[in-house]
């Protein structure tokens, strides 16, 4: 929660007021941020609210190597629009890791990106991929792990 701007922290307190004293959340992870260029980060939050994602997918090995904890169910996350402003909050279900080259289509599915293909999936991902890994100095994209959050809107 310390490293939320006042923004995101009021929108968090918020978000808090719709939920019962005893059931709310308590030593959760919580981050704000987006993903992507401006025009990426709208569209991905449009496809979040029509409830078409339900998923994002990150190379393991990059938290790893930052020393950052890897996405836990339970996480919260306010996603910002492109102009950063919070525009809704995530929780993370589920997460479930595969090597790039064994995600299966229903990863490609629940990100709802696309055509919902596996082929498209790849091809947009090895683009954001590719630079990322030579960084962390995975020589094949193949080897590299895809870690998969699942979400759930908590609050808009």
């Amino acid at each position: 929660m310390d490293s939320l701007k006042p923004q995101e922290r009021l929108y968090w307190e918020n978000y808090l007021q719709t939920i019962p004293q005893d059931l709310r959340p308590n030593n959760v992870f919580i981050s704000a941020g987006y993903a992507g260029t401006p025009e990426i980060t709208d569209n991905l939050l449009a496809l979040y609210l029509s409830g078409k994602k339900t998923a994002g997918s990150s190379i393991l090995e990059d938290f790893l190597s930052a020393g950052d904890p890897p996405p836990q169910v339970g996480n919260y996350w306010i996603y910002l629009n492109s102009s950063g402003q919070p525009s809704c909050i995530l929780r993370t279900e589920k997460t479930v890791t595969h090597k790039y080259k064994d995600v299966p289509l229903e990863i490609a599915i629940a990100e709802g990106e696309g055509d919902l293909t596996l082929e498209y999936w790849k091809n947009t991902h090895s683009e954001l991929y590719l630079p990322l890994i030579k960084q962390l100095g995975i020589a094949d994209l193949n080897d590299a792990t895809v870690i998969t959050e699942f979400f759930s809107i908590v609050y808009c």
